[in-house]
This record gives structure tokens, sequence and C-alpha cells, in this order.
């Protein structure tokens, strides 16, 4: 084994402190040794086996790592470059799925795409060569070209949930795909989430303005801040509703504090932290006021916490859904 193949394996093997990753994420940058380290990288690549770290949802995360596989292959040599703070920061989708790492970025060099993506727990925050900032939610991936920018193109493309802080560009419009809507915007902030096994496809602006149309659509809809466009695929509409877009941007945070919240605004900001779906049954009063902080508590411990306070019975009723009743 050589140098460079034995210090990726160390490195993504062993817990590592933050300055060592930091000097690891500028060494695998660099281009005097960028062969040799696209080939260990990609050597981890091929060994990943999900089944190995994950005891529970398997197949899951065999069809997401299969997907990333098809995407990859067509590139002979494919860089990852990690951006993680914990223990494994570079390159190995094995320690991406297995949880020890928050994000990654995937440079496919014969394709000259980048795929920014995040682990089922974490979010990662990125910024785009043009200045734009996304936040990317857990589980969720973010596509754009290697000639963004130039010539004034700005398109990503969007599985998961993303929130976009755009930079202002009057002549060169910034635009979303994810699914079959498409969100075509100047420079503003607002939230999109494509989750096909939920779905849902919808938008959601916090300020300035966005227009929203969809493939199977024939008319596209301009939305002002705190509304939301959401596609039903089962009728083919676009709905446009008045929200509290804060609600639905809130999961950017480390915390969000419930101020004598309603029970139903705080069942929209739950949705998106956790990446669940949350029904309110018709016999709770959903107007109830609760007060409570959100840090980093699992899923359970707020769902108790809520049952404590409210006196509701919070149930599991899928893997992703949620339902509040008496």
């Amino acid at each position: 084994m050589n140098i460079v193949k034995k210090i990726i394996h160390a490195f993504l093997h062993n817990p590592m402190p933050e300055q060592v990753q930091r000097q690891f994420q500028a060494w695998s940058l660099k281009k005097e040794s960028s062969d040799e380290t696209d080939e260990a990288l990609w050597e981890e690549w091929e060994r990943l086996d999900p089944a190995s770290v994950f005891p529970v949802e398997e197949k899951d995360y065999r069809r997401k790592l299969a997907r990333l596989h098809r995407e990859m292959s067509p590139a002979p040599k494919t860089r990852i470059i990690s951006l993680s703070r914990r223990a494994a920061a570079v390159a190995a989708a094995a320690v991406v799925l297995a949880m020890s790492v928050e994000f990654f970025v995937v440079k496919h060099l014969s394709v000259d795409t980048t795929w920014l993506v995040t682990a089922e727990t974490s979010k990662g925050r990125f910024t785009l060569p043009d200045g734009s900032v996304v936040w990317l939610n857990a589980d969720s991936r973010l596509a754009y070209s290697n000639r963004f920018s130039d010539f004034g193109e700005r398109s990503v493309l969007l599985e998961g949930e993303a929130f976009f802080d755009v930079k202002r560009d009057t002549l060169h419009p910034f635009e979303v795909k994810m699914g079959g809507l498409g969100v075509r915007v100047l420079g503003t902030r607002f939230n999109a989430s494509y989750k096909p096994d939920l779905g849902v496809e919808e938008v959601t602006l916090l300020s300035g303005s966005v227009e929203v149309e969809h493939s199977r659509s024939r008319n596209a809809v301009r939305l002002v801040p705190n509304q939301n466009c959401a596609y039903d695929v089962a009728t083919g509409q676009m709905t446009v509703r008045d929200v509290t877009a804060s609600n639905y941007c809130s999961w950017t945070g480390n915390s969000i504090i419930f101020d004598n919240m309603a029970l139903e605004d705080i069942a929209v900001n739950l949705e998106h932290w956790y990446n669940i779906r949350i029904r309110i049954d018709s016999e709770v009063d959903a107007t109830v006021r609760i007060s409570f902080t959100l840090r980093p508590e699992t899923l359970e411990e707020t769902l108790r916490i809520i049952e404590n306070l409210t006196h509701y019975k919070c149930e599991r009723t899928a893997p992703h859904h949620i339902t509040i009743r008496k």
C-alpha cells in the first residue's frame, strides 16, 4: 500500500481532531497528487457495503447506494471531496452512509457535474460558485454543472430539501429543477422540497419573489413572501396558500425556540427538522399553544415532550409519518 492509500485509509477509519481534518481536506484538494488521491478514494468507494454498517432499513440504503454508483460510473476517475466536521472527513461513501461523516461532495471529472450529498441525519451549508448559499437538509442531494455561473448559467438539480439564499443577479436568473417543478428567481430566499417517497413537491418563499411552474401544468405561479406553492401529484394541480414561511425554514438553525406557539405551527417545523410528515387528528385542538426549545433531541424525545405538554398521543404510523390524536 503506497503512502497516499495509507493516509486515506488511516483517516477514514480512525477518529481525527478538527485541525487534522482541515489539513487532510486541504491535502486532498491539491492537484499535485490528484491522480493517486482519486484512485485511492475510488477504491474506498468500491468497497462500500451498507449491510455491514446498517442493521435496519438495509434495502433503502442499498437503493440509494446503487443510485449513486450508477451516477458515478461513467466517470473513469471520480474525485470525492469531504467537507465534514466529524471524524472521517473525506470521500469514502462507507463513512458517509455510516453516519460518521455529515456531508460530502462528489465531483464527476468527466461529465463536469458536482453533487452535494447529505447523510440521513445531517445537514450541510454550501456556497455555490456564484456566491449563493444553500443549506441542504438531511438525506438530500444537489447537483450543478461545473460551468455553473459561467456565461450566466445558474441552474441546480435538487432531490430532498434545501434552503436557498440566492445572490441577486437581474441579468442571470437562478433556476432550481426538482422533479417536475421548476423554480426561477433573480435573488431571494426560499425553501424547496422534493421528496418522492413522501409525495412532496413544494416551494415556500421567505423573501423576494419566485416563479414556479410544473412540467404538467400550463400556468406559472409567482409567489410573494409567506406563500407556499405545492404540486399535487394525484390531481395535477398546483395550490398556493398563505403560510408562515419561517416555520418551513427553521431547520437550518441549531435549535428552535417554541414560545407559546400553536401545535399546528410546531408540527410544520418538526416535519422539516426531522424529515417526516405529521397528521393532526380532527379531534385534536391544533391551536393549543405550548412552549419548549428544540435542540438535537431525537424524534422520540420530542414527541414525548409534546405528549407531556398537551396530553395528546403521538404515534408513529409509518417510518416517516406521525399522527397526533387524543
